[in-house]
């Protein structure tokens, strides 16, 4: 499928920023099949952009300002083509299965966790990973404001209700207990079928299965298909937020923040 993708956010200082320094994983990932066609990143005041790779293999960028600023915006555009089934990849390395079937702050182990799985069998990967993700969706449900950025799959758990990234959390927690490696996946999901505009970022979660990376979405509850465009995996959120940063000035800051997908005709 092919789409467009527009993510402007605007932060406002109620004092100014000094020595601040950003981190930005926005961009659409050129691997697994997924095509980057062309981009751009600006921002305002301007900044040079350095392009880096992290330790799981995603294409990021940092920006440093040295003098103080009263806001800063960070726009980016980009036109990306996905495919509807995930390819065939080397096999992992130790180190990296290891790292990934390990719990982690957001997605814990828990005896709660581990009773969600009990019932699957590990010898089927996508198998037991669906069928989490059903109950997961028979006893949670979607709503925002119930969970914040820090929230973990505990807190789903604990109130029944919140959002994509808790969802995802409560999954990769879930299918780790039977010791399968799995990702933590940061995208947009394209329009519905019928709508023209996507607007929203998105999370989702990959398991390792017979050479593949299986997606599957706890949050609408179905397997990843084309409408889903990568931008960086990790272990959990805390490895692939899509801007991250700090600054020394006034701690009380404001920001907005817009994302929109566009289908494009084939």
């Amino acid at each position: 499928m092919h789409y467009r993708v527009y993510w402007d956010t605007t932060y406002a200082y109620g004092l100014p920023a000094n020595l601040l320094h950003t981190e930005l994983r926005l961009l659409p990932a050129e691997s697994g099949g997924q095509l980057l066609i062309n981009e751009s990143i600006t921002l305002d005041p301007p900044a040079r952009l350095f392009a880096l790779t992290d330790a799981w293999g995603n294409r990021y960028h940092h920006a440093d300002y040295a003098h103080p600023i009263d806001q800063l915006t960070v726009s980016m555009a980009a036109e990306v083509r996905t495919i509807d089934f995930p390819v065939e990849e080397p096999a992992i390395p130790p180190l990296l299965f290891h790292m990934l079937s390990e719990f982690t702050t957001r997605a814990p182990d828990d005896p709660r966790i581990r009773a969600l799985a009990a019932g699957f069998d590990p010898a089927d990967p996508l198998g037991l990973a669906l069928g989490i993700s059903q109950l997961i969706g028979e006893r949670c449900v979607f709503e925002t404001g119930q969970t914040d950025v820090s929230s973990t799959a505990l807190d789903l758990l604990d109130q029944g209700r919140g959002v994509c990234q808790d969802f995802s959390h409560l999954l990769l927690a879930a299918v780790r207990s039977r010791g399968l490696a799995a990702r933590y996946v940061s995208g947009y999901l394209g329009p519905a079928e019928g709508e023209d505009v996507g607007e929203a970022s998105h999370a989702w979660v990959q398991v390792w299965h017979d050479g593949l990376w299986q997606g599957i979405d706890p949050a609408n509850q179905c397997r990843q298909d084309g409408r889903y465009i990568v931008t960086a995996v990790g272990r959990d959120y805390d490895d692939v937020p899509p801007v991250r940063g700090g600054f020394r000035g006034g701690i009380e800051h404001d920001w907005t923040t817009s994302v929109r997908v566009l289908a494009q005709e084939q």
